[in-house]
């Protein structure tokens, strides 16, 4: 018969030995959570990084596609500009179909005036002394006349001719001779060359853009 100082002492080692594994289970565990931890905070760091550069890759291609729609309809609306501009020039209508429109918004943005009235093809008849002009537009403002010249094939001469014209408007128009008289010449396209002529003469140059919107060519080179 198995006595009761033997039954104890087995009793207690079989207690050490379960405390042992208890105490191993427990240091198993806590390494398998923190090894579970560790693939999981790099399986998110990793999947991270893969929507980083999926998202910049997708931005890329977005901002490319973006570009590339944005030149074909820059180059489009360009061309379309040249050809339609060619044609009204062939079919005599630049003035109604291009300068006019593009008149008074260009006297807003340079000059900061809202003009009154605009005329466009505004005619001075006196039959007596068979005189007849025509002036391609005229914008008044309060204290501002502004005189538009259009011309399909702008050449050197057509400079002096368009100052000899801007003073028989003044006399033809006594109305506004107390306004600061402004001269405009407009065409399609300037060379480099005119505008530069233009810009000697204090005529603003206006003309298109890059073929993309009328616009003043030589605004911070006229001393007026």
């Amino acid at each position: 018969m198995e006595r009761l100082e033997d039954r104890v002492e087995r009793l207690e080692k079989l207690g050490e030995l379960l405390v042992r594994e208890m105490l191993d289970f427990k240091l198993w565990a806590s390494r398998m959570i923190a090894e579970g931890e560790r693939r999981l905070e790099e399986y998110k760091r990793e999947t991270d990084r893969q929507i980083r550069e999926y998202k910049e890759e997708t931005d890329r291609k977005i901002a490319e596609y973006r570009a590339e729609t944005d030149k074909q309809i820059r180059e489009y609306k360009q061309e379309n500009n040249k050809r339609w501009g060619e044609l009204a020039n062939k079919l005599g209508t630049i003035v109604e179909d291009i300068i006019y429109p593009a008149f008074r918004p260009v006297v807003r943005k340079y000059f900061g005036c809202e003009p009154e009235k605009t005329f466009m093809r505004l005619e001075y008849t006196n039959r007596q002394k068979g005189i007849y002009e025509e002036f391609d537009a005229v914008a008044v403002c309060e204290d501002k006349v502004f005189l538009l010249e259009v011309k399909s094939t702008p050449r050197e001469k057509h400079i002096e001719e368009f100052k000899e014209k801007a003073k028989r408007f003044l006399e033809y128009f006594p109305e506004f001779a107390g306004k600061k008289l402004i001269l405009i010449m407009a065409s399609l396209s300037f060379n480099e060359g005119f505008v530069k002529q233009l810009s000697k003469a204090n005529i603003y140059a206006m003309a298109y853009r890059e073929w993309e919107y009328m616009d003043i060519l030589n605004f911070e080179e006229v001393n007026v």
